[in-house]
C-alpha cells in the first residue's frame, strides 16, 4: 500500500512537472501614435534557439507560452520599426505581463515635418497576403484591390482574377450584401485578405478576397453618403446608416449606378467555301442598377447574436450597335459583293428579393462557435435580343430589307441555401471546422424565337418557342483542420463531398422530354506553412476541384440567347476537375516584403465552346474536350521608398500545355502577367495611386485571347479631418486598352479587336456622426 502511494505521488509530481505553463503577455505599440501595431512577429529564444513564435491581434496584443523556466529573450519584429528587444527571467509559477512595448519607427522626419506612422500596408500570410486598412488614410476599396496580383476591378465594381472567379467573403462568411467591397464602409474594416486557397465549401473559385471586420466596433449613430460622375456617361450615388445600442445595430444601404460606356469593335471572317466578312462597328453597353440592403442584429446574450438582412436589386444591362459589314462570295465567277447595314438592341433586366437569417452561438470555450444561415431569394430575368439588317448590294445597288430576328426569354427562380458550421478548438494549436450547405434552385425558362417584317406581322422563327424547367440542387458536407507543431509548422487540412442534382424537363414545338444528371465531388486541400524566423517562411500548398456545368450547359437543345449567335448544350458533359500545386518563399524585411515561388496546375476534362458557323450565324456547342497542363513562376514585392511613398510589382511568368487544338495553334505557349503599382501619401491628405498591367496573349481550345493592359491613375484628398474625401480617378490614361480575339472551327475562321473605352471620374464622399 505504501508503495502504491509512493508510486502515485511520484507520477503526480511528474505529471505537473511535464506540463508547467507560463504564459508572456503584452501590447506592442507605436511609440509615436501610440497606436496599437497589429500582426507584430514576436518570438521568444533562449540559447540563440528559437522556442516560440506568435503576432500581434487586431488590438496589438500577443501571448507566449514557454514550458521550462529560465532566461529568455522576447524579440518584437515590424517592417518599418526598429527591433526592440526584453530579456526576461522565468523563475516562478505567475505569468508575467510586459505591459506596453513601444516600437520606434525608422523614419522618423521628412523635410522638417514630423510624419505620423502607419501600419505595416500588406502582411505575408500562410494562406495568401493581408492588407491592413489606414485609419484615416483615406483610402477606399479600390486602392487596396489596386496593390492585389492579377486581381482587376471594373468600371462596374465587379472583380475578376485573370478572368476567373472570385468569392468576396466577410470575416471568412459568405455575405448576404450585394457587393460587400462598396457596401462595408471603409470604418469598420481591420484589413483585406487575398486567399490564394479559397475555404473548400467554395467549389467553384480559385481566388477569393476576405474582408476582416474589426473585432467589438460599436457602429454608433453614423451615416456616409457618396457621388461620383464621369466621362463617358458615369454616375453613382451611394448612402450608408449605422446605428446600434448595447444589444442591438441596424444598418441602411443603398447603391444606384448609371454608365454608358461606347466600344468600337472591327472584325474579319472567312467561312470556307462561302463567303468573306468584314466588320466595322460601334456600341454602346448601358447599365442601371440599384440596390438596397436593411440588416440588423440583437444580442440575445454576451454569447448568442441574431441577426437579420433584407435586400432588394434591379439591374438594367443593354447594348445597342450599329454596324456595316462587308461581305464578298469566295467563288471568284459569284462574289457578288454586297453591304449589310446592320442594327442591334439586347437588354437584359435581373431582379431580385432575397431575405437571409443567421444565428450565431459563441460558447464559453475560447473560440467554440456554432453558425448558422438560412436564404431565400426570389429571381426574375427577363431578356429581348433584336436584330434588323438592310442590305446593299453593290452590283447592282438595290437596297433589300430583311425581316427583324427576335428572342424573348423570361427567366424566373426560386432559390433556397442553408448553411450550418462549427468550430472547435481542442487546444491552442489546433483547431477544427465543420459544415453542412444546401443550395436548391427552382427555374423555368421560357423562350420564344420570331420574326417581324416591315408591317409588324410576326411569324415563328425555328422551333418558335421553348419552355425549361430546371431543378438544381447541391448538398455540400465540408471540413477544415488546423495544427500548429511546436517547431512552428503549421499544417491545414480539408476538404468537401457534394452531390449535386441538376433536371431539366424541356418542351417546344416538336419534343418534350426530360435529363437527369447527378455528379458526385470530392474535393482535397492541404497546405503546410514553416515559419523559419522573424524574415522567413515557407509554404508548399495543394487543392483539387471538381465542377458541375452549369444547367444551361446540360441542354442539348437550341438555346437561341443571341440572333445571331446560337448555342446548345451537351447532356453528356462531365465534371471539370482542376488541381493546383504552389510552393513559395516569403521575407520580411524593414523596408520591403517580398514573395516568390513556384506552381502546378492542371484542368482535366476542361469545357470549351467549339464553334460552327450557319450561314451568317456562329453556332457554338460545349463538349469536354481540353486537357491543360501549366507550370509557372510568380513574384510579389513591396518596397517602402520612404515613410509615404511604397511601390508594389507583382507578375506570373508561365507556360501553357494543351492535348489538343482546334486547327494549325501551338499546343504550348509561354504567357507573362505584370502588374505595378505606386502609392504616395502626400501632405495635407492627399493620395496618389499609379497603375500598371501588361496581360500577354492566353490561348483556348478554338484560338487565342490578348486581354487589355493599360495603365490607371487616381488622387484623392481626405478633408475636414477625415470626414470627407475628394477623388479623381482615370481608367486607361493613355488609350492602349484594347482586346484581341482569333477563332478558328471546322468551317470558319475569325480576328477581331475590341477598343475599350477611356473614362474618368470625380467623386465625394462625407461621413456624419451622431446622427
Amino acid at each position: 500500500m505504501f508503495r502504491l502511494l509512493l508510486i502515485t505521488i511520484t507520477f503526480f509530481h511528474l505529471s505537473i512537472l511535464s506540463t508547467y505553463s507560463q504564459n508572456i503577455s503584452g501590447e506592442v505599440i507605436d511609440s509615436d501614435s501610440k497606436e496599437s501595431l497589429p500582426f507584430v512577429n514576436v518570438s521568444c529564444k533562449q540559447a540563440d534557439a528559437t522556442i516560440a513564435i506568435v503576432s500581434t491581434d487586431f488590438d496589438g496584443k500577443f501571448t507566449l507560452n514557454v514550458k521550462e523556466k529560465g532566461d529568455y529573450e522576447i524579440q518584437f519584429h515590424y517592417t518599418g520599426y526598429q527591433l526592440n528587444s526584453r530579456v526576461i527571467s522565468v523563475n516562478d509559477d505567475l505569468d508575467i505581463s510586459l505591459g506596453q512595448i513601444q516600437l520606434k519607427s525608422t523614419i522618423t522626419e521628412l523635410e522638417g515635418v514630423t510624419v505620423t506612422a502607419e501600419k505595416e500596408s500588406v502582411n505575408m500570410t500562410a494562406d495568401g497576403m493581408s492588407f491592413n486598412v489606414e485609419e484615416g488614410g483615406g483610402a477606399n476599396m479600390e486602392d487596396i484591390v489596386s496593390g492585389m496580383p492579377s486581381i482587376t476591378m471594373d468600371e462596374n465594381g465587379e472583380v475578376t482574377s485573370n478572368g476567373e472567379q472570385v468569392v468576396i467573403l466577410v470575416n471568412g462568411e459568405e455575405s448576404s450584401l450585394e457587393n460587400p467591397l462598396e457596401d462595408i464602409p471603409m470604418q469598420l474594416i481591420e484589413r483585406v485578405e487575398l486567399l490564394n486557397n479559397p475555404p473548400a465549401e467554395y467549389t467553384s473559385a480559385t481566388t477569393a478576397i476576405n474582408i476582416v471586420l474589426k473585432e467589438n466596433v460599436k457602429l454608433g449613430n453614423n451615416a456616409r453618403i457618396y457621388v461620383e460622375g464621369g466621362l463617358p456617361t458615369q454616375a453613382k450615388a451611394g448612402f450608408n446608416i449605422s446605428r446600434s445600442g448595447d444589444k442591438w445595430s441596424t444598418t441602411l444601404n443603398a447603391r444606384y449606378i448609371q454608365n454608358e460606356l461606347p466600344y468600337k469593335n472591327s472584325s474579319e471572317r472567312l467561312n470556307y467555301g462561302s463567303n468573306t466578312r468584314e466588320n466595322e462597328s460601334e456600341y454602346t453597353q448601358g447599365l442601371k442598377m440599384f440596390n438596397a440592403n436593411w440588416s440588423s442584429s440583437y444580442a440575445l446574450s454576451v454569447n448568442d447574436k441574431l441577426r437579420f438582412n433584407l435586400s432588394y436589386s434591379h439591374r438594367e444591362n443593354t447594348t445597342e450597335s450599329d454596324e456595316e459589314e462587308l461581305v464578298q462570295n469566295i467563288d471568284p465567277d459569284n462574289i457578288n459583293p454586297r453591304i449589310n447595314y446592320r442594327t442591334a438592341s439586347n437588354s437584359r433586366l435581373t431582379k431580385r428579393l432575397q431575405a437571409q437569417l443567421n444565428y450565431d452561438k459563441h460558447f464559453m470555450t475560447e473560440g467554440r462557435k456554432f453558425l448558422t444561415t438560412l436564404r431565400f431569394s426570389v429571381d426574375d430575368y427577363d431578356q429581348l435580343n433584336a436584330n434588323q439588317t438592310n442590305t446593299l448590294y453593290l452590283d447592282s445597288d438595290e437596297l433589300r430589307y430583311n425581316d427583324e430576328r427576335l428572342t424573348e426569354r423570361d427567366r424566373p427562380s426560386k432559390n433556397f441555401f442553408a448553411n450550418v458550421k462549427y468550430v472547435h478548438p481542442f487546444n491552442p494549436s489546433s483547431i477544427l471546422t465543420t459544415g453542412f450547405r444546401n443550395q436548391t434552385k427552382v427555374q423555368t425558362n421560357t423562350e420564344r424565337f420570331y420574326n417581324r417584317d416591315e408591317d409588324g406581322e410576326e411569324t415563328n422563327r425555328g422551333l418558335g418557342y421553348q419552355n425549361t424547367d430546371y431543378l438544381n440542387q447541391k448538398f455540400t458536407a465540408y471540413f477544415q483542420y488546423k495544427y500548429k507543431f511546436v517547431n512552428d509548422l503549421t499544417l491545414n487540412v480539408g476538404g468537401i463531398a457534394e452531390n449535386s442534382i441538376i433536371n431539366s424537363d424541356i418542351e417546344n414545338l416538336e419534343d418534350k422530354f426530360s435529363t437527369q444528371n447527378n455528379f458526385w465531388v470530392f474535393n482535397p486541400n492541404a497546405s503546410l506553412n514553416k515559419k523559419f524566423n522573424e524574415n522567413w517562411m515557407g509554404r508548399i500548398a495543394y487543392s483539387f476541384r471538381m465542377n458541375t456545368p452549369p444547367e444551361w450547359m446540360l441542354n442539348p437543345t437550341i438555346n437561341d440567347s443571341n440572333p445571331l449567335f446560337i448555342s446548345s448544350g451537351n447532356p453528356n458533359l462531365t465534371l471539370q476537375k482542376k488541381q493546383k500545386l504552389v510552393l513559395d518563399v516569403t521575407n520580411h524585411q524593414d523596408n520591403f516584403s517580398t514573395r516568390g515561388g513556384v506552381f502546378f496546375r492542371s484542368t482535366i476534362d476542361g469545357v470549351e465552346r467549339v464553334f460552327e458557323n450557319k450561314g451568317d450565324t456562329i453556332y457554338s456547342t460545349f463538349a469536354n474536350i481540353v486537357d491543360k497542363y501549366t507550370v509557372g513562376t510568380n513574384i510579389y514585392l513591396q518596397y517602402q521608398l520612404s515613410k509615404k511613398h511604397r511601390i508594389i510589382i507583382s507578375g506570373d511568368l508561365y507556360h501553357d500545355m494543351y492535348n489538343t487544338r482546334t486547327g494549325d495553334f501551338p499546343l504550348t505557349q509561354t504567357m507573362f502577367n505584370g502588374k505595378m503599382t505606386y502609392k504616395a501619401n502626400l501632405l495635407n491628405g492627399f493620395r496618389v495611386r499609379l497603375t500598371g498591367y501588361y496581360l500577354s496573349q492566353t490561348i483556348r481550345y478554338n484560338g487565342t485571347m490578348t486581354p487589355a493592359s493599360g495603365v490607371d491613375a487616381s488622387v484623392s484628398k481626405s478633408i475636414y479631418e477625415g470626414k470627407g474625401r475628394v477623388w479623381l480617378t482615370a481608367v486607361d490614361i493613355f488609350s492602349t486598352r484594347k482586346i484581341y480575339r482569333s477563332n478558328i472551327s471546322r468551317t470558319f475562321e475569325s480576328s477581331n479587336v475590341v477598343d475599350l473605352p477611356t473614362t474618368v471620374k470625380l467623386g465625394f464622399s462625407w461621413s456624419f456622426f451622431s446622427v
